[in-house]
C-alpha cells in the first residue's frame, strides 16, 4: 500500500503533458473547382423522309409498297394496313392479335370525333410492352388506318408523312 501511496503522492515531473496535440498549421485552401463543362450539341435535323411513290395500280402491290416504306423509314418493329373493320389486308412483322384491335378501336373512335375540335384519326396505344401507333383516312369506301408496333409511339411529324403515305397508297381503291 505504501509503494502505492508514493506512487500517487510522487512529486510531479516539471514537464507538462499535454493532453491535446498543437494544431497543425493550416493547409493551403483548395483551388474551388471549375464548374462542369457543359457541351452543347446541335439537336441533329430530323431524319428526311422520302415521300412514297405509288407506280402502281395493283390494290395489293400499293398496299405492300406502303407497308415496306413505313418499316425503312419509320421507327417500328411491324406495320400493317388495316379496314375500318379490323380487316388486315397487308401486314409485316405484326401479330394477327394487334392488328384485330383495330376494328374495335376504329369503332369506339367514331363517338369521340363527336367532340368539337377532337381529330381522333390519329394515335397511340400501349399494349403490353409495345406501342401501337396508327393514323387513319376515311375514303368513300370506308375507312383504312395504317399502324406501326414499336417501343415508342411516333413523333407528330412520322404521323403526318404516315397519314399522307396512307392517302396516297387508298386513293383510287
Amino acid at each position: 500500500m505504501s509503494s502505492l501511496l508514493a506512487q500517487v503522492t510522487a512529486p510531479r515531473s516539471q514537464e507538462r503533458t499535454t493532453l491535446v496535440s498543437p494544431m497543425a498549421p493550416p493547409r493551403p485552401a483548395a483551388p474551388p473547382k471549375a464548374a462542369p463543362v457543359q457541351v452543347k450539341v446541335a439537336p441533329r435535323p430530323p431524319k428526311e423522309v422520302p415521300r412514297l411513290v405509288q407506280t402502281s395500280d395493283n390494290p395489293a402491290d400499293r398496299l405492300d409498297a406502303l407497308v415496306a416504306w413505313t418499316l425503312a423509314h419509320h421507327a417500328c418493329a411491324g406495320a400493317f394496313v388495316a379496314d375500318d373493320n379490323g380487316l388486315t389486308l397487308a401486314a409485316h412483322g405484326i401479330s394477327e392479335a394487334h392488328v384485330s384491335l383495330v376494328g374495335p378501336l376504329l369503332s369506339a373512335l367514331v363517338g369521340v370525333r363527336t367532340v368539337p375540335g377532337v381529330d381522333a384519326t390519329a394515335g397511340a396505344l400501349w399494349l403490353g410492352a409495345q406501342m401501337m401507333s396508327w393514323v387513319e383516312t376515311r375514303t368513300t369506301r370506308g375507312g383504312f388506318c395504317l399502324g406501326t408496333v414499336g417501343d415508342e409511339a411516333l413523333s407528330t411529324r412520322a404521323f403526318e408523312q404516315l397519314k399522307e403515305a396512307l392517302e396516297t397508297t387508298v386513293r383510287g381503291l
